[in-house]
């Protein structure tokens, strides 16, 4: 193994820990001491590459939206390809924003409410988190829905729907059958869709 290949091994196993233990235990319990443990590397080697929790957490945001997109992708397996494109794509986000890791980045988002270190780290890396999200959406809804001029407005108002949803899930997930909101907002997209063919 070359030494830009350890270096690199090394890394990848540090933002590994990162997000299993803020998936585990959460932001509080994710302390740079806890991540250096798991992950079995040096104090030296943990502040070569992160010299901030806060760096540690924005490199962590990128495997936490990995396991969002394929938590995307296992949900859109379930579902039958010839169904409403619109009620399949709310229903295989919805799926996926239910997951620990979404959770674990909603905590984070958070955190980054009184720490301006960190919600600098998460600015930089969820812009291309953003895109990523969109390119997903994109590929869920297919090629018919985003051809709209409505489709970018659709998008926005999805999202910041889908992630209200999960912020009230916190302490209502209990039950709460958000299926009868997801049908009424896929009834109003249709209508959009309608309107601008």
């Amino acid at each position: 193994m070359t030494r830009v290949q350890q270096r690199d091994a090394t890394r990848r196993l540090l933002v590994d820990a990162a997000v299993e233990t803020l998936i585990g235990k959460g932001y509080a319990a994710t302390t740079t001491l806890e991540v250096q443990r798991r992950a079995g590397v040096s104090r030296g080697a943990l502040l070569h590459h992160f010299p901030t929790r806060q760096a540690l957490f924005g490199a962590a945001v990128a495997g936490l939206v990995e396991r969002n997109e394929r938590a995307v992708r296992e949900a859109l397996a379930t579902v039958a390809p010839d169904a409403d494109p619109v009620a399949r794509a709310l229903h295989v986000l919805r799926a996926a924003l239910l997951t620990p890791s979404f959770g674990a980045e909603l905590e984070l988002w958070t955190a980054a409410r009184t720490d301006p270190g960190l919600r600098a780290e998460l600015r930089r890396a969820e812009g291309a988190a953003r895109r990523d999200l969109y390119r997903v959406i994109d590929e869920v809804v297919g090629p018919r829905v985003t051809a709209s001029p409505a489709y970018p407005v659709i998008a926005d108002l999805t999202v910041q729907l889908l992630r209200g949803i999960a912020i009230s899930d916190v302490l209502y997930r209990d039950g709460a059958d958000r299926g009868a909101l997801l049908d009424q907002w896929a009834g109003v997209v249709r209508l959009m869709l309608k309107e601008n063919p």
